[in-house]
């Protein structure tokens, strides 16, 4: 029996998750940002922005970081390497965003200096 796939070599599935799910995060921030309004809806806006968003960027580090033992078996470093990084950029932004808008929102910061 011929193998018909015999060329092609294994991929790194956990290199390329933890690329993409940093994506998926933004994605869903940019739903929630943009498809609720702050001032209507916040409990519907606030719980996943701290629960769901947090989950997937954790997530994504994970995949990311558990691919790099894999790199020389099943390749895609340029994917682990990637994912790792936008994992930890869009953590960072994702604390300083949150900070910005605890900030934001407190009673200080709406009363004129």
């Amino acid at each position: 029996m011929v193998k018909i796939f015999a060329g092609f070599r294994k991929t790194n599935n956990r290199a390329i998750a933890g690329f993409l799910l940093p994506f998926v995060a933004a994605g869903l921030a940019s739903v929630l940002v943009l498809g609720f309004d702050r001032e209507s809806r916040p409990l519907q806006l606030w719980v996943p922005f701290v629960t769901v968003i947090p989950l997937i960027l954790v997530l994504g580090l994970t995949l990311s970081l558990k691919s790099l033992p894999f790199i020389e078996k099943l390749g895609d470093k340029d994917y682990a390497y990637s994912g790792l990084v936008l994992n930890i950029f869009f953590i960072l932004f994702y604390i300083a965003s949150l900070i910005y808008y605890l900030c934001a929102a407190s009673p200080s910061a709406s009363t004129p200096g």
